[in-house]
């Protein structure tokens, strides 16, 4: 979804625009790539006998430090770039909308 509006801004030819969704959509991936490893550590320690109280403490700072390093990442972007905010909030929402769509759909396809 989000490349088809990147395309599309790509041929109207605003680059503010097409930077924004491109930006927007790296934060929405990482957001979740961040968010699901953090998961993948909580339950994979809590099926083991023995928790590593360690894993849990990097799942935690790495879950709570991510804000921060990407708004400081989004910041440098915004600096360097013309990027338009609207687009960017928008990239965010697509990415988050479709990984839930592709969550969902495969929770009830099986």
């Amino acid at each position: 979804m989000a490349v088809l509006l990147i395309l599309v801004s790509l041929i109207a030819g605003d680059q503010a625009v097409t930077n924004g969704l491109i930006a927007g959509s790296t934060v929405g991936l990482l957001f979740f790539v961040i968010a699901w490893w953090a998961i993948g550590i909580f339950v994979r320690e809590n099926k083991s006998k023995v928790a590593n109280p360690f894993s849990i403490l990097l799942a935690i700072s790495v879950f709570i430090i991510k804000f921060p390093l990407l708004g400081v990442g989004l910041w440098y972007a915004f600096k360097m770039f013309q990027i338009n905010p609207f687009a960017l909030i928008g990239g965010i929402g697509i990415t988050q909308v479709a990984i839930l769509i592709a969550g969902l759909r495969r929770l009830y396809t099986n």
